[in-house]
């Protein structure tokens, strides 16, 4: 079982980490948040400046709006193979459907968390240059695993199986609205997910490494519970939810696929 889930997750992962669009789309957000930060922005912030704290500003700046290109390139994964016929082609291994599914995602995550990942150590090796704090590259990979990452899996199981149901263009459109109502859309202007644990933008993780608040993590409104003050406790609560609420569409990746190709 373990042999053949490997065998899934190799194959997926060299699929997607040859994808030019996988690349680009990273490259160019990732280009536009950092230019585009503004004076907030942890490019900016003072010499002496913690490298937990300043690489974390970068994982949640970048967490802001290059998870919206990974979704983008994972819509159409799964729907892709039945598309070309591949899907039969897996049937027929002796592997389990359920082996596929979590061999493909697993694949996925890795291939998108990879772009990923880089982003943060070249951003690194800027601040290193001007900061000259070697630990920098550590943070790059601290705040990469606990602030992007999490929100990373979340995206790609429902970017992975939502298009089965949706189609990849109309869960294309619902997404980018989701991310920014659920992510970055103050909930004192209207009731949102902004801020709340299950927010995949990483902000409990990020107030957690930077010592203060990240962006609206932990700010008043519905509901409450959702909302405590940000901590190490609260982080890993987020981070631990985050991957909780990935399961439910893969569970249901399987019985959707069988009902696609027996129909």
């Amino acid at each position: 079982m373990r042999s053949r889930l490997a065998a899934v997750c190799r194959y997926e992962f060299r699929m997607q980490i040859r994808k030019r669009s996988l690349w680009l789309s990273t490259a160019g957000l990732a280009a536009v948040i950092g230019l585009a930060q503004g004076d907030r922005g942890p490019r900016h912030l003072p010499d002496g400046t913690a490298a937990a704290h300043v690489m974390a500003g970068w994982a949640l700046l970048f967490s802001m709006i290059v998870p919206i290109g990974f979704g983008m390139v994972l819509a159409d994964r799964l729907v892709r193979d039945q598309r070309l016929g591949a899907a039969s082609l897996l049937r027929s291994l002796p592997t389990r459907q359920g082996t596929l599914v979590a061999g493909k995602y697993l694949g996925a995550v890795a291939a998108t968390a990879l772009p990923g990942l880089l982003a943060m150590l070249v951003t690194a090796a800027g601040e290193f240059v001007n900061r000259g704090d070697a630990s920098l590259f550590a943070w790059a990979v601290v705040a990469f695993a606990l602030v992007l990452l999490p929100g990373i899996a979340f995206v790609a199981a429902f970017a992975l199986v939502c298009p089965l149901v949706l189609t990849a263009p109309l869960f294309r459109a619902l997404f980018v609205g989701y991310w920014f109502w659920g992510n970055m859309l103050a909930p004192n202007y209207l009731p949102s997910l902004t801020g709340t644990l299950v927010t995949p933008i990483g902000d409990y993780a990020a107030s957690w490494l930077m010592g203060e608040r990240a962006l609206y993590a932990g700010a008043p409104g519905w509901p409450a519970f959702l909302r405590p003050e940000p901590g190490m406790t609260p982080a890993l609560i987020s981070i631990a939810s985050l991957a909780l609420l990935a399961l439910p569409p893969l569970v249901l990746a399987g019985p959707l696929l069988t009902r696609r190709t027996s129909s």
